[in-house]
């Protein structure tokens, strides 16, 4: 049963209109109808629904104890339930709850917590033996991650490419290369040549070759050679490369690491094997 049908259900035996569940929730009439209509409440409602009907968060997801093992089912359809636009925002939430699950916190006091989040960079860390979940808080910067790790997996594989990591980081650590790379990824447009970043940044098109094959090498951008009035023309196309908006994000994590944060420590584990 969808959560929604469940929630009009009680509203009924208990015999509460959907405005009267509105006021108690301080949402507006309309949400409670979207609900019943098909929709599905924000997750951090639920627990409150829960305590207004006097039920399980289980029971409002239709969860009986021996349905445990068909929970990835039951937070698939939950997440389709969503529109494809708010499916992201709920698949974050629902990662960070779950990231606390791991170290058993109840999650009806994050809810509480969570409304008392701001812009602030607020975040929390999940460190233990079989991994980490880094998670950011700011509802102006929201950001999960995972690193599983046991025995067959630990973090010792992402060395084996260390020294292309560190060319890559003395390329980032150019000024020019680095807000090159901020203006092609926030661009729209389709193909550009190197006269685009001699007229934005006032270099050489020497300089503007040069930044634009260290990209090629690290398949930040594409390149094509065309002919065009009898002259060969190189022309670039910046690649979906979602990895360096992450590598961003844990930069400014670790440069900019806020003082206010929650912290589970799951005793003393090494990330990298000697």
């Amino acid at each position: 049963m969808n959560i929604g049908n469940r929630i009009k259900e009680l509203r009924i035996k208990n015999k509460v209109t959907q405005e009267g569940l509105a006021n108690a929730l301080h949402i507006s009439t309309q949400a409670v109808s979207k609900w019943e209509n098909g929709g599905s409440p924000d997750l951090e409602l639920v627990p409150e629904i829960a305590v207004y009907f006097n039920v399980t968060t289980d029971y409002l997801f239709d969860l009986k104890q021996n349905e445990i093992v068909d929970i990835d089912d039951k937070i698939y359809a939950y997440i389709q339930s969503f529109s494809i636009e708010d499916r992201m925002n709920v698949l974050y939430d629902l990662a960070f709850k779950m990231s606390i699950a791991v170290r058993g916190d109840k999650i009806e006091d994050l809810d509480k917590f969570q409304k008392e989040i701001s812009d602030n960079d607020l975040y929390s860390n999940v460190i233990g033996t079989e991994g980490i979940a880094i998670t950011s808080l700011a509802k102006n910067n929201k950001i999960f991650v995972c690193l599983p790790k046991d025995d067959k997996s630990d973090y010792s594989r992402m060395l084996k490419s260390k020294n292309q990591q560190r060319i890559f980081c003395e390329y980032l650590s150019d000024e020019m290369f680095y807000n090159v790379i901020l203006f092609l990824y926030s661009r729209n447009s389709g193909d550009f040549t190197e006269q685009l970043l001699i007229d934005n940044f006032n270099i050489t098109y020497e300089q503007a070759e040069s930044i634009l094959q260290k990209m090629k090498d690290f398949h930040i951008v594409n390149c094509a050679e065309v002919s065009i009035n009898d002259k060969i023309v190189k022309l670039y196309s910046v690649l979906q490369n979602p990895q360096i908006v992450c590598l961003i994000a844990m930069l400014d994590m670790i440069v900019n690491k806020p003082n206010n944060y929650c912290y589970y420590f799951g005793g003393l584990t090494n990330y990298f094997k000697k």
